[in-house]
């Protein structure tokens, strides 16, 4: 099988007047709201590891420990807020391979393209970006289907595209909306966009692009 890569307990009275006093969950908070649903992913994906039947335990843990890398990094990053959601050269190839790493994709997927390809931008939101467009890709492609993600430099953009073979746009029963408010408010904070049309033969694609970073200042 393929692996790819925290009170003690309170009296009762003392109970009752802590939850008095707690402040109602916001549920409507964007930022919460967007937590919840990256983290359904790897949640499902550490409960499945979890089972002991499903491979040897070596790869096994190490599959488990990049997940729980990846909460970790996700969580603090919403709780840290923007002031701490530092700019940073990127290896844009470097960002699709470990968003790739963090996905379970049921579906057949090729990483292609150039490496070096830079660009300044949060990390951990760009990789949240890609995976929430990983996810939908593979969502549509199906079991049997394919998808091809594309790394490049085009002119003064860095572009990534996630192609599927898919449906095509329209075509697919919603399951979070979410995630491309999420996609696209990261790429706007870049400097960047996020178009969805159909593949040429079939299928859809979505392109990312950000400004590309200058070789003079790529290190």
């Amino acid at each position: 099988m393929d692996l790819r890569p925290r009170r003690a307990p309170f009296g009762a009275h003392a109970q009752m007047d802590v939850v008095q006093h707690m402040p109602p969950p916001r549920t409507g908070d964007p930022a919460l709201r967007a937590l919840c649903h990256d983290l359904i992913q790897p949640l499902a994906t550490i409960r499945m590891l979890a089972d002991p039947r499903i491979g040897d335990d070596d790869p096994r843990l190490a599959a488990i420990r990049h997940e729980v890398t990846w909460l970790t990094d996700l969580v603090e990053s919403v709780l840290d807020g923007p002031a701490e959601d530092r700019h940073e050269p990127l290896d844009l190839m470097d960002v699709a391979a470990y968003a790739l790493s963090c996905c379970a994709p049921s579906a057949a997927v090729t990483l292609e393209g150039s490496s070096d390809v830079r660009v300044v931008a949060p990390r951990v939101a760009l990789v949240r970006a890609l995976i929430c467009l990983l996810d939908n890709a593979a969502r549509a492609a199906g079991k049997d289907g394919c998808v091809t993600v594309c790394v490049r430099a085009g002119g003064s953009r860095a572009v990534v595209t996630v192609a599927d073979d898919g449906p095509g746009l329209g075509n697919l029963v919603p399951q979070h909306s979410i995630g491309l408010v999420t996609v696209a408010r990261v790429l706007r904070e870049c400097g960047g966009r996020l178009e969805l049309t159909d593949g040429a033969g079939g299928g859809a694609v979505a392109t990312v692009e950000l400004p590309l970073l200058a070789q003079g200042h790529a290190r």
